[in-house]
């Protein structure tokens, strides 16, 4: 009797603490026909992005804190569902043409009923201390829809926008402190060029026509809790790409692109000294490859420098698709084109689910010469902890170059294909060639080092 009344108790108190704040229709944007959702018993709307049928994303926004009560409605009897990522333990029930599951949010879940086109819900953090309207060193934008064009920034520029705010608007140019951020949606781009703390927050942005964030040659910068979709055409609709930059990260973000979600690169550029790129950290991201599309990679353009120091963890990759340049995408992937000497590469804590067409991994060395001039690169220094592969099919392909230099000291530690722990090459379909120093350590610990002038790890058993 006490056990009864302390849930009941605990769940009184989640529930008076818990708050859901629906964002507004915008007018002259697209509702989904498909899919109806309530959250604690407040109607969402849902729009519908895409370009038709299953390549339509339908969307529902809003914030919340506390426990959150989601009713999905269609508009037949529900006899399947899933709700991802799988790492998340939703439990959904379905009771007539309604499914119900609850999180403690906030939160982003990619729902699929009935076999419909997916349903992206976004529970943002609520905004406490939001901007006025009024306040004169703000860019704000309140709900509604604003044509913009070409946005060019300027240094300690802050640009707001509010629920329900969209802007149809390419943010560009090179500027120092920038703030772009709030509940608001964007179709466009951010295409900005040797920027110094740059920050992207909360907004959903989507694009159909080029790498939708494209960040060149810049220090300092962050994208937090950003949505992206890009659609409609095949080719080039990356989601984010750091191109040759300093100190960037990546956290608690959805990317669903019809290629890669995230790529970094590494490019030689004019009128740069140092076209590395190093210290970029991913981190707590939901990806989608929808369709010619890896989850992360880096690559293909690594001919510009130094590629080091990248960290890429507690990630779920749902999808990767298509065909590609190397034979097919991969779940994550290196894959060195160019002159780059790629080295000091974590991937921590990442959960692969089964939806993966071509590979598992990719980690190679190309002749250069698909996009870089034939100065061929290295890798060096891989390690790969934690992770897990739904898909036992899938290879895993560690491929260095008989011209070339090879592909050295990759570990695996503690990783799992389809529920079964990698002990050597022979627990999986591996694919090496031209590599040295593959080595496999079932358990122990692996310390990697975030910052150091050489890569180094070591081993305790």
């Amino acid at each position: 009797m006490k056990t009864t009344l302390v849930i009941f108790s605990l769940l009184g108190s989640l529930l008076l603490h818990a708050e859901t704040f629906p964002y507004p229709a915008v007018p002259g944007l697209r509702s989904s026909e498909v899919y109806r959702v309530s959250v604690s018993g407040k109607p969402l709307w849902v729009e519908t992005v895409g370009s038709g049928g299953m390549e339509d994303l339908h969307v529902a926004r809003w914030a919340a804190d506390g426990l959150q009560e989601v009713s999905i409605s269609v508009d037949s009897p529900v006899t399947s569902w899933t709700v991802q990522p799988k790492s998340a333990g939703i439990r959904a029930r379905a009771e007539g043409n309604v499914l119900h599951f609850n999180f403690d949010g906030p939160g982003k879940y990619y729902v699929q009923v009935n076999g419909r086109p997916f349903l992206a819900l976004f529970a943002d953090a609520p905004v406490r201390k939001a901007p006025s309207p009024k306040d004169k060193s703000v860019d704000y934008y309140g709900p509604g829809v604003h044509r913009l064009g070409e946005v060019h920034l300027h240094d300690n520029q802050t640009i707001f926008l509010a629920p329900g705010a969209h802007l149809v608007a390419d943010f560009v140019g090179s500027a120092r402190n920038v703030h772009i951020f709030g509940p608001g949606s964007v179709d466009g781009r951010i295409r900005v060029e040797r920027c110094n703390g740059l920050r992207v927050e909360d907004i959903f942005i989507r694009d159909t026509r080029h790498w939708v964030n494209r960040v060149i040659g810049s220090e300092h910068t962050v994208f937090r809790n950003v949505k992206v979709f890009s659609h409609t055409a095949v080719w080039g609709l990356d989601g984010i790409d750091p191109v040759s930059c300093r100190d960037f990260l990546i956290e608690d973000c959805f990317i669903r692109t019809r290629d890669d979600c995230i790529s970094i690169k590494s490019k030689v550029l004019e009128g740069y000294d140092d076209p590395s790129s190093r210290d970029i950290t991913v981190r707590g991201c939901l990806l989608v490859g929808w369709d010619h599309a890896d989850g992360v990679t880096l690559g293909f353009e690594l001919n510009g420098g130094a590629v080091e120091n990248i960290l890429v963890e507690d990630c779920d990759i749902l999808r990767a698709r298509g065909s590609g340049r190397t034979g097919g995408h991969s779940a994550f992937s290196i894959v060195c084109d160019g002159a780059s000497a790629v080295r000091n590469i974590c991937f921590e804590n990442i959960r692969v689910e089964s939806d993966i067409e071509y590979k598992n991994l990719e980690i190679i060395l190309t002749e250069a010469q698909r996009y870089g001039n034939g100065e061929m690169g290295s890798i060096k220094g891989v390690l790969l902890k934690d992770i897990s592969w739904e898909n036992p099919d899938r290879p895993f392909l560690l491929i260095g170059h008989p011209k070339g230099g090879s592909v050295e000291d990759v570990t695996f530690v503690n990783c799992y294909v389809a529920g079964k722990l990698l002990t050597g090459p022979q627990d999986a379909d591996f694919k090496m060639e031209f590599t040295r120093g593959v080595r496999f350590v079932p358990g122990g610990e692996v310390r990697y080092e975030r910052y150091p002038e050489q890569w180094s790890h070591s081993v305790d058993n």
